[in-house]
């Protein structure tokens, strides 16, 4: 159903070029986080096995400092960045694992895990204090969710199940504060890969040059 790249993709990385300087550690731990979760999913046998990966990191993000697991270099870099937000990302391991468990792929599923990892994208908002932007940034990162989703699936009649909703959902984007730049490259390739069918978000040279103008001016 859902395959995923052994690194960030294109788009990951032109995003956090965007990044204002003291912000990119905590963007690159989010992104590898997501990309942990994402992992999760695509080497997984059986679901079962899956859902142990999610488990341990729910049971991680909500522990205590004092009894959190050491010995995860990227648990403790997230710490690290999110400290007293860190357990809001659990809404991210609850999205990837209603996919995991959608069998066949559903609009219930798609909706849960375009909400999870939405709620990742205001937990960024509030880490770096642009709590005002929300709403905003709730949106785009369900545009994102599901344009990455949707340009991931091998299936086409579950691609087109995601793009649906996406639609139905509507694409239309607000601007949002400077320090959340990379997330505006990444709304608006999304916006623009949903628009284009499930297209990879980077994917030609329109898309360069549209990172190129969001991550210069804006949304």
């Amino acid at each position: 159903m859902f395959h995923d790249a052994q690194t960030f993709g294109p788009e990951l990385e032109v995003a956090l070029a965007y990044a204002m300087g003291r912000d990119r550690p905590l963007l690159a731990s989010f992104l590898g986080f997501d990309h942990a979760l994402a992992r999760a999913l695509a080497v997984a046998s059986e679901p079962i096995v899956g859902q142990l990966r999610l488990a341990w990191w729910r049971d991680a993000l909500i522990a205590e400092p004092a009894v959190r697991s050491q010995g995860n270099p990227q648990l403790t870099e997230l710490s690290a960045h999110f400290g007293r937000h860190l357990g809001h990302l659990v809404s991210m391991v609850d999205g990837w694992e209603a996919l995991l468990l959608a069998e066949p792929l559903d609009v219930v599923a798609i909706e849960a895990f375009a909400t999870g990892r939405a709620e990742g994208w205001q937990v960024i908002a509030n880490a770096l204090g642009c709590k005002d932007d929300g709403t905003a940034v709730y949106q785009a990162g369900r545009l994102w969710a599901l344009a990455d989703l949707a340009s991931k699936l091998d299936d086409p009649g579950e691609r087109d199940l995601v793009l649906g909703y996406a639609n139905d959902l509507g694409t239309g984007l607000a601007r949002f504060s400077r320090r959340l730049r990379p997330l505006a490259v990444l709304a608006v390739l999304s916006q623009r890969s949903i628009k284009e069918r499930g297209t990879a978000l980077m994917s030609g040279r329109r898309s360069a040059l549209t990172a190129l103008r969001v991550g210069l001016f804006g949304m």
